[in-house]
């Protein structure tokens, strides 16, 4: 498979016991800085975004591009440098087997898609109880009601960029930052390493709060699949494809009602 070509020799790479590992204090502010600088770009820029004629999605696709990528990228090429490789500090490259792939990655999306779904159950609850005071725009950046407020040719640009941006660049950064950095320096932690990287990575999404549940029931999963397989490819490939059938969705709902 493609994902295992990007591995490399098997032996080049660390083993998660042979990596440093980091401090409580460390990993709070690792998981969590990233995404509370991410919101606090995309606050001020979603009012100017929708001025200029664009949805409030397309501040916080651009906070993603100039905030979250340069951060979490800069972090892995930092940390391995002088090591070999800009990511010789992602260390859970482990090859798995084709018959692996073939399994665990529609399992993977459906719970995900399971758990996402069976939070949605509650959230308008949770949003209105919790979350009433905050704009409807942050809440609905991309908003159903509101969709013909913005120009077709505006949408276009908007979901070609959120399929490139959400569906792709965004995972493939986090999952190689959380789970490929972060998730090998937690091992301290033994059992709980899994579910503390998905808490962690669940409260970082500072922009949609009100998904703290719905992030951990549905990546959890994937989060443990990829601490056992010791393949950060296997999260990449999950998540990729979750964003990116999660982002067809909006983009049939987006033209259907304009």
């Amino acid at each position: 498979m493609a994902a295992d070509a990007m591995v490399g020799p098997a032996t080049k790479a660390k083993t998660p016991s042979a990596v440093g590992q980091l401090s409580i204090p460390a990993l709070i502010g690792l998981h969590l800085v990233p995404g509370a600088l991410m919101t606090a770009v995309f606050v001020p820029l979603a009012p100017l975004v929708a001025g200029a004629g664009f949805p409030p999605i397309a501040a916080l696709l651009a906070a993603i591009v100039f905030v979250l990528v340069p951060f979490e990228l800069g972090v892995v090429v930092w940390a391995g440098r002088g090591e070999g490789g800009r990511f010789s500090a992602v260390t859970y490259k482990q090859q798995l087997p084709g018959r692996t792939w073939l399994s665990l990655v529609p399992a993977l999306i459906l719970l995900a898609f399971v758990g996402f779904g069976v939070h949605q159950v509650i959230e308008p609850s949770l949003i209105g109880q919790f979350f009433g005071w905050l704009p409807e725009w942050f809440v609905k950046p991309i908003d159903p009601d509101h969709i013909r407020d913005y120009a077709t040719s505006a949408w276009i640009v908007t979901i070609a960029a959120y399929f490139a941006i959400n569906g792709l660049l965004g995972p493939i950064v986090e999952e190689l930052y959380f789970r490929g950095f972060l998730l090998p320096r937690m091992e301290r932690l033994g059992r709980w390493a899994a579910l503390a990287n998905v808490s962690l990575f669940s409260l970082y999404h500072f922009w949609s709060p009100w998904q703290l549940v719905a992030r951990i029931l549905g990546l959890g999963p994937t989060v443990y699949a990829v601490r056992r397989t010791r393949n950060v490819y296997l999260g990449l490939v999950v998540h990729c494809g979750l964003n990116t059938l999660s982002v067809l969705i909006v983009a049939m709902m987006v033209f259907g009602r304009l």
